[in-house]
This record gives C-alpha cells, structure tokens and sequence, in this order.
C-alpha cells in the first residue's frame, strides 16, 4: 500500500473490480474487492461498498463492516438491502435508480418481440427441419394488440411509450404512479392487477419485490388473463410463481413468457423452464449493456463518494440515517 492509497477511502464490491470501476475510481479510492470463496472478504476495511443483488446485507453483513458508512446498490432493485438495519448501524443506504432504465427496458421490449413473435420456436423446429413452418406459425401481431404493465415506474413508462408507438393499447397497474403518469404515458388505469391483465395480450411485470409483492404473478393472477397469453418478467423473479407459470404453459393459458429474472438465479441446469420452445430465459443480463453498465457504476460511484465527502447522497433509501457514520 502506498502512502497516498493509505490517505484515501476503501470502496469495497463484492465482485472483481474490473477497468470501469478502477477508471471511476482511480485518485479517489482505494479499491477491495472479493477474489476467494468468502462472498464479504474484505468488507472488513471498507468505507463504502458498491454490491450486486446477489447477496443479502442485513446485520450479519454490517457487523463485519465497522468502518462502513455508504453501500450503493449497482441497480434500481434494494430488496437485498436490509434497509431497518443499515439504519441501526448508521450506514447510509443507495440505489442507482436511472442507470438501468434503458437497457432494461430494451430487453423487456425485445422479449416481448421474441415470444410473441415465436422467435425461439421457429429456430427450433427449422434446425428440426419439421416443415410446414407458416401454417404452424400462429403468434401475435402487437399493432391493435394490449399491453398490461405491471408497474409504471421508469423501466415500465420507458416499455409503455416504445410499444404506444408500435401500435400497442396500453393499460398499466401502479397505486404509486399519480393520473398525470398515466396522462403523459397515454395509458388506461386499472384499479388493480387482475383488471390490468384481464383482457391484455401481453403482460410485463416491472414492479418491486417486496413481501407484499412476492409471486404477485400466481395461480390467481395467471387464471385472471386470457387465454394465450404472453408474459414478460424483466423486474425480479421472485415476483412470479414459477410452478404456477409452469402450469399455465402446459396448460395453453401461457402461449409463452421471456423472463431476463428467475427464482433461484440462474436457473440450474436441467430446470423445467429450460429447454422449451415457448419460454426465452435470459441470465439477469438486461441491464449489462455497455452503456448500462458504465451509466449504473457512474451513478453508483457518485452516490458512494457524495456520502464519503459528508454530503447526502441524492438517491439513499434511509434518510433517516443521515448523518449516521457519516457525521
């Protein structure tokens, strides 16, 4: 360690640090970051952290972590931040709520084509030279067609206005979202989600987990759709029944689902969503874009250095900690 690293603050991740991160950080920081089995190693010399939504950090994290004072979640979802006890620790707790808009929203839009299009079916039964491909080919034309969205936060007001302008009816559930969101977005409120799906042709889930939330999509909601339906899930997996989606495939009410989030994350190999022609699984990539990911970890930086410098940071979670550790 030199003696200008010994000066500056640690900023811990709990993943390999690669260029992007050293290049935010670079004069400003001393990097730490987990390189063994142990998933907090390290976190026992951090001021700040930056971490992913694999790990839960709750007390049992922040008793490891004397000198923390800021953890920013690398994304808009905090679920994984036990907000309760970052407070009693006086550690300040962020998200990076417009890093992951626009990349995320893409991908959701580009599930959207790929199962109502049946993308993944048609490359399935060419490589199978099955034959008769355009007679079997009955998937969804999106013009005139409607989207349910599941939440009108900011990925799903991004989805809202891409697929207004191909043709698509929009009607969305959110009890946060104020009638002026709805006017700008030219969406339909509905009162709640089985009124939001009941006569949608597509449906995508952009809500937060929380234990109010925790498979929202389940038997009921899926029986509440018509039948044939597309489903989409680019927010968390654990807000979707998976035994329930399972079902509902096999059953025709699903005519397919692309999910970028699953429960367990990933999906092991050999599990029943894998391998069928009807359902697009992506590894919770869709915010990892080039763009998305430096716009994320840009944004995630500053959160950690506005606190580390004893200004409040304009994205924390618990305000109520502030100064906290901070002072």
């Amino acid at each position: 360690m030199t003696e200008q690293s010994a000066a500056l603050p640690v900023v811990w991740f709990d993943r390999p640090a690669g260029r992007l991160q050293r290049e935010l950080l670079d004069g400003r920081a001393e990097i730490v970051d987990v390189r063994g089995d142990d998933p907090l190693e390290g976190i026992e010399r951090a001021h700040g952290a930056i971490v992913g939504a694999a790990i839960r950090y709750d007390r049992t994290a922040y008793e490891r972590a004397p000198l923390l004072k800021v953890i920013a979640r690398a994304g808009i979802g905090f679920d994984n931040l036990d907000l309760d006890d970052a407070t009693a620790f006086g550690i300040a707790a962020c998200n990076t709520p417009d890093g992951p808009t626009v990349s995320t929203a893409e991908q959701a839009v580009a599930l959207i084509f790929a199962i109502t299009k049946g993308l993944k079916e048609s490359a399935v039964r060419l490589e199978a030279a099955e034959g008769d491909y355009w007679a079997r080919h009955g998937h969804l034309e999106l013009a005139g067609s409607t989207l349910a969205l599941v939440g009108l936060g900011r990925i799903g007001g991004y989805v809202a206005r891409v697929m207004s302008a191909v043709g698509m009816e929009i009607v969305a559930y959110d009890p946060y979202a104020g009638d002026e969101r709805f006017a700008e977005l030219g969406a339909q409120r509905a009162a709640t989600p089985n009124d939001a799906v009941a006569d949608a042709h597509v449906v995508s889930v952009h809500a937060p987990l929380s234990d109010a939330t925790h498979h929202l999509v389940n038997a009921e909601l899926l029986a509440a759709m018509r039948d044939g339906v597309y489903l989409v899930n680019t927010s968390r997996g654990g807000l979707v029944d998976q035994d329930a989606l399972l079902a509902a495939l096999d059953a025709g009410k699903v005519r397919g689902a692309g999910l970028d989030v699953t429960e367990p994350e990933p999906l092991p190999p050999g599990h029943p969503l894998l391998g069928r022609p009807d359902v697009v699984v992506t590894p919770h990539v869709a915010s990892a874009t080039v763009a998305g990911r430096r716009r994320i970890f840009t944004h995630a930086v500053s959160e950690v250095m506005t606190a580390l410098d004893g200004n409040q940071p304009p994205n924390m979670l618990n305000p109520q900690a502030w100064p906290g550790r901070n002072a």
